[in-house]
């Protein structure tokens, strides 16, 4: 689990470093620059002597970085151009030191970017401070550095994103790369951000965990070695070790989603699957699943005989097709269930109009919003909440007190006690009829196998995104489709179950 940041906490982490440890900020300046390089070089080809870097730095301590990482490309045989603003009113001390020793070593700083070939852009105008929009020669630089062919570099975050939303502010360079200190920032995964920065590479600087001073942030994305929080399987067990996922999905015509939901759990490793679905659903559902247990509302003729059916469950998964009708459905799930539970499509469509029945719910509520779910859970534009993705989920999550899984390209996971994922897995193939079913049935596998909901949640997003890469490189991206999703879950899954058996 990696620690993600905002642009307050990494300056405080810089602050702390350099204040509290005792670490001057000259030695965090050239760490960064040496990373910077190290990363610069093992994507040029070329020989040093062959190669021709531009450098386009500002006044701040990003230019000072920028200067610094010049330096030790020239030094290892580079031909360095290195810009800057003319006569720059407020310069950085550490950026004026670097700006003396490119002096001493003969290396002219422009004020142009001249018309000639470069192998590598380095943008180092803005880092993650940058509140405002840029304009004038910055503006200049930027759309300059843009146009010019070569392979683009971007220092800490690309100049023009804001370091917390991901924002353009005006403008933006966009980076083919973004090397970044100590830890990502949020800028850096969100959209429109996320796609300005290109790959991005955190490198080590110095500055670890305890520059937070124990204020550890409450910010996370997740790597593939968190798959291995996923629960074990035992030698000797039986289907009853791992859980019983009830499914209530799919109105008349609908079965689909029922499906999607229900084949998502077992191949994430839940014991026994029960879809509870309209009587018109049956026969397709028994051909297309017939591992699974089939209940229909035909058969539930009293609300006791489904709160029965509710009572049954590991993990409850409800709403992917139910229709807007199932009112009394939703009803009981929340009123009764007291495992976890996971609240999707028509799930949320029917709560966004009986909002207390949240707050009364005994058991853990995971709800899986899209935006336009989320705009009619919250009442506001789908604009709004999509430019404020980590602040709506967070604040709906506290309210409530569910877990919130507010799906985009950049799905944000927050829980009730604030503390926020990111997740960076996935693909723009996966924007596709099925998918969020699918999701549904993963979180539903992982909570019925006593994952805490907690912890199941984010997990359970990040599988969902990798099953989508590894479908979309079989596929690609235009013919992905939900079921090619699901063909993906036992092949991501397959990398950690020879660690994960247990006598």
């Amino acid at each position: 689990m990696n620690i993600l940041v905002d642009s307050w906490q990494m300056k405080q982490c810089d602050k702390n470093t350099i204040e509290h440890f005792g670490v001057p900020s000259l030695v965090l300046m050239e760490r960064a620059a040496l990373g910077t390089a190290e990363e610069i070089e093992k994507y040029v080809k070329r020989p040093p002597a062959e190669s021709r870097a531009l450098l386009v730095c500002g006044v701040g301590n990003n230019g000072g970085d920028g200067l610094a990482i010049a330096r030790l490309l020239w030094q290892h045989g580079w031909d360095v151009t290195v810009v800057m603003p003319p006569e720059p009113r407020k310069v950085s001390a550490e950026t004026k030191v670097q700006m003396g020793i490119l002096e001493k070593y003969q290396i002219p700083i422009a004020d142009t970017i001249p018309e000639k070939r470069f192998d590598v852009i380095i943008d180092a105008l803005f880092g993650i401070g940058l509140t405002r929009e840029i304009t004038g020669i910055y503006q200049e630089y930027i759309l300059k550095m843009n146009e010019i062919p070569g392979f683009k570099v971007a220092v800490d975050i690309p100049s023009g994103i804001h370091g917390d939303r991901g924002a353009v502010m005006g403008v933006g360079f966009r980076a083919d790369l973004t090397v970044t200190f100590a830890f990502a920032k949020t800028g850096l995964l969100l959209f429109p951000g996320a796609e300005y920065a290109g790959r991005v590479v955190v490198k080590d600087i110095g500055i670890d965990r305890h520059s937070f001073l124990e204020k550890i942030p409450d910010m996370y994305y997740l790597s593939e070695e968190d798959l291995f929080k996923i629960p074990s399987r035992k030698i000797r067990s039986n289907k009853g070790s791992y859980g019983r996922v009830l499914v209530a999905a799919g109105q008349k015509n609908m079965s689909g989603a029922a499906f999607f939901s229900a084949k998502a759990a077992y191949l994430t490793g839940a014991g026994l699957v029960k879809i509870l679905t309209a009587e018109e659903n049956r026969v397709i559902l028994q051909q297309l699943l017939p591992e699974a247990v089939l209940e229909t509302y035909d058969a539930l003729d009293t609300a006791d005989k489904l709160a029965d059916s509710v009572k049954w469950a590991s993990a409850i998964a409800i709403g992917p097709g139910l229709g807007r009708e199932a009112v009394l459905l939703v009803k009981i799930v929340l009123k009764y269930a007291q495992v976890p539970v996971i609240l999707d499509a028509d799930g949320l469509n029917i709560v966004s109009e009986h909002l207390e029945w949240l707050k009364e719910a005994k058991a853990t509520v995971i709800v899986t919003p899209h935006l336009g779910e989320m705009a009619r859970l919250v009442k506001k534009e789908i604009k709004l909440i999509q430019e404020q993705l980590i602040e709506t989920a967070r604040a709906f999550a506290e309210e409530y007190h569910v877990i919130c899984v507010l799906k985009d390209a950049r799905t944000v996971t927050a829980l009730p006690d604030g503390n926020v994922w990111i997740n960076t897995s996935g693909n723009n193939g996966m924007a596709t009829a099925g998918s969020g079913d699918v999701l549904t049935g993963i979180l539903a596998g992982l909570a019925a196998q006593g994952m805490e909901p907690e912890l199941a949640a984010p997990v359970g997003v990040y599988l969902h995104g990798l099953a989508g890469d590894k479908a979309a490189k079989k596929k690609g991206i235009y013919g992905l489709m939900a079921q090619d999703i699901l063909e993906g879950i036992p092949c991501i899954l397959k990398g950690i179950g020879k660690e994960g058996n247990k006598k």
